[in-house]
């Protein structure tokens, strides 16, 4: 064999070798750098997906707020109790002999069942008043937070200015509201 054709084996198996421990010493780290690029690339999915939710999840807080708004404007509450004193307080006006001649308030029946949850309570709103008041016991009642449902109203003249045309003549009317409220599951009517 020549000296030039052992140089040129030489020089391909120094070659080779050096190839060959460049490989063995890169393998590993470029295998653990293969698997943290796919890692890498996995979590910045991931915090894609985060700020994809966070993102949904304001979306959806805004929406369930404006629905909450719409609820309570649209919506009454229904209370566990009738407070029917505190329903009285919130509808009384000033009894002053000459405006709001006569106020009563009077639980006309026990409670009864309006559907699986609630109950209504009668209530009679009895009053010598002006139009003006008269209105205003209605107002008040549209304006409660609570769920109350006027079933009826009648309206008359009162006693002896019944013939009378006065446009400020007082007026007797009689104000039917139900209360609706859902007691808790021991407070519940048979």
């Amino acid at each position: 064999m020549s000296r030039h054709r052992m140089e040129h084996i030489a020089i391909v198996a120094t070659a080779l070798g050096a190839g060959l421990l460049t490989w063995q010493l890169t393998w590993p780290d470029w295998q653990v750098g293969t698997q943290r690029q796919e890692r890498i690339a996995e979590l910045n999915q991931k915090v894609g997906d985060l700020a994809q939710a966070e993102a949904a999840l304001t979306r959806q807080t805004e929406r369930l707020a404006a629905v909450q708004l719409l609820q309570t404007q649209q919506c009454r509450e229904i209370p566990e109790t009738a407070d029917v004193a505190g329903l009285m307080q919130a509808l009384s006006l000033d009894v002053d002999g000459s405006q709001v001649r006569d106020q009563t308030f009077t639980v006309v029946d026990r409670p009864s069942r309006e559907a699986e949850r609630f109950e209504v309570l009668p209530v009679q709103i009895e009053m010598e008043a002006g139009f003006e008041q008269v209105w205003s016991v209605l107002e008040r009642a549209e304006r409660q937070p609570r769920l109350l449902r006027v079933a009826g109203i009648d309206v008359s003249l009162a006693g002896a200015d019944a013939a009378s045309t006065d446009v400020q003549a007082p007026l007797r009317a009689s104000i039917a509201v139900d209360v609706v409220y859902a007691p808790s599951e021991g407070d519940v009517l048979p």
